[in-house]
């Protein structure tokens, strides 16, 4: 899909397919239903760039689209697919298609059927088949519904390590927000100090359990520019939502409660030794507002977490430069590629290229689908091995590195550096 004229790029990228993998972000545990053949094909990220060409919202689902055949929503869908087919998602998309299911395109009505008609022989098995396939030992999982797999009700694969999601912890806004956790108590929650007490309960039943990291996603709805405030000033906030049950406090009323929570949540990691990844750059979907997301907003809390491991997400896209100054400059901070290596291929290999010039090379991590299917997951993988082999073999023939140092560092970012910082405990 994407390639250098550099002479080792064969050499490395062929060694890229024969290593193990690590995805260091997903968000599916097992093998997932795919639905019908157009649904399926937007349940990625190519559906912003579907957006974003003029396609509607939510096609082809719903009665809007109840009266048209098969045909006249393939038509429809390939008017706007032909506008945005050259993106990296869509790239990705059909290399994950071809490496699944041997599809080539979808470039008519007859490509679409055979498509369709190989959709309806895929089973729990096209899950393990690709996984091995694609040489993925294990994969850090974000489920909403974590408790579910601590208690047993829900069930992963032998791929799964899981992450502790933090937002439903510090992003309150009423007083039922604040009782979410009520059940790890065993009495009502009425005091701040009740409801750490909760959130601690809940936490050593996921630390038992075998999280290996916390993950926090709230750059969607706020900015990364944490305050520091003191327990007086969060408490006051946390008094007045519990009296006022019914009130829906707003994003400025409750900054002092989230901020002085998310700081009490680093200080659990700490104590706990577990890393905290943070979604920073570019969100999901579109009409979003960036400048929020700038993983430099971060830098005073990274400052006051000496003792944090901070893993930050997605290449910061747009923030290029920022990133890799904390990834050089803050020896708890980790530099992490997952989804962004399908978002922006040149932009990738532009940064990791500066990376191995300017952050030592055991603080990258190369991939992570983010995805919901193993088929999405396929196609990023393939982009994500593009995009470092690239990389790599143009600073093999600059001279920088050479081959074997190529290889070498290729190796850690799929595999050794995750396996160290999540602890996972595979084989090196």
């Amino acid at each position: 899909m994407y390639s250098s004229s550099a002479p080792g790029f064969g050499e490395i990228r062929q060694y890229l397919d024969h290593i193990p993998v690590i995805e260091t972000h997903e968000h599916y545990a097992k093998y997932q239903e795919a639905g019908d053949a157009l649904s399926f094909i937007l349940g990625n990220y190519y559906e912003s760039d579907f957006q974003s060409a003029g396609g509607e919202a939510g096609f082809p689902g719903g009665e809007a689209y109840g009266g048209l055949s098969s045909e006249e929503k393939y038509e429809r869908f390939m008017r706007v697919f032909r506008r945005s087919d050259k993106t990296a998602y869509a790239r990705s998309m059909m290399e994950g298609l071809r490496l699944c299911w041997g599809v080539g395109g979808i470039d008519t009505y007859g490509d679409f059927l055979a498509l369709e008609e190989k959709l309806k022989g895929r089973g729990p098995s096209v899950y393990d088949e690709m996984m091995e396939k694609l040489g993925i030992r294990a994969k850090v999982v974000d489920m909403w519904d974590l408790m579910s797999y601590v208690e047993g009700v829900a069930k992963g694969s032998k791929y799964c390590r899981f992450a502790f999601s933090l937002p439903f912890f510090h992003d309150v806004h009423c007083k039922g927000d604040l009782q979410r956790l009520r059940k790890y108590l065993g009495r009502p929650v009425t005091t701040l100090d009740d409801y750490l007490e909760s959130f601690d309960n809940y936490l050593q039943k996921c630390v038992d359990f075998g999280v290996v990291c916390f993950k926090d996603q709230t750059a969607y709805r706020r900015t990364l520019a944490y305050g520091n405030p003191d327990r007086a000033e969060a408490e006051k906030v946390f008094n007045d939502m519990v009296f006022n049950p019914r009130d829906v406090f707003g994003d400025d009323r409750v900054r002092a409660l989230d901020d002085w929570l998310f700081h009490y949540a680093l200080r659990r990691a700490a104590k706990y030794g577990l890393p905290v990844q943070i979604h920073t750059g570019h969100m999901a979907g579109i009409r979003n507002e960036i400048a929020k997301t700038n993983a430099c907003h971060l830098i005073p809390t990274i400052e006051l977490h000496e003792d944090v491991r901070f893993d930050l997400f997605h290449g910061n896209w747009p923030y290029m430069d920022e990133y890799l100054f904390m990834g050089k400059n803050y020896p708890n901070v980790w530099l992490n590629l997952c989804w962004v290596q399908a978002i922006d291929p040149v932009y990738c290999v532009e940064l990791m290229k500066r990376a191995v010039m300017t952050v030592p090379h055991s603080k990258v991590f190369a991939f992570g689908g983010d995805t919901g299917m193993v088929e999405w997951a396929a196609g990023y993988l393939a982009l994500a091995k593009d995009n470092v082999a690239c990389a790599l073999s143009e600073l093999a023939e600059s001279g920088w590195i050479s081959i074997d140092e190529a290889k070498r560092i290729g190796l850690d970012w799929f595999f050794n550096n995750p396996n160290e910082f999540y602890g996972l405990g595979l084989k090196e």
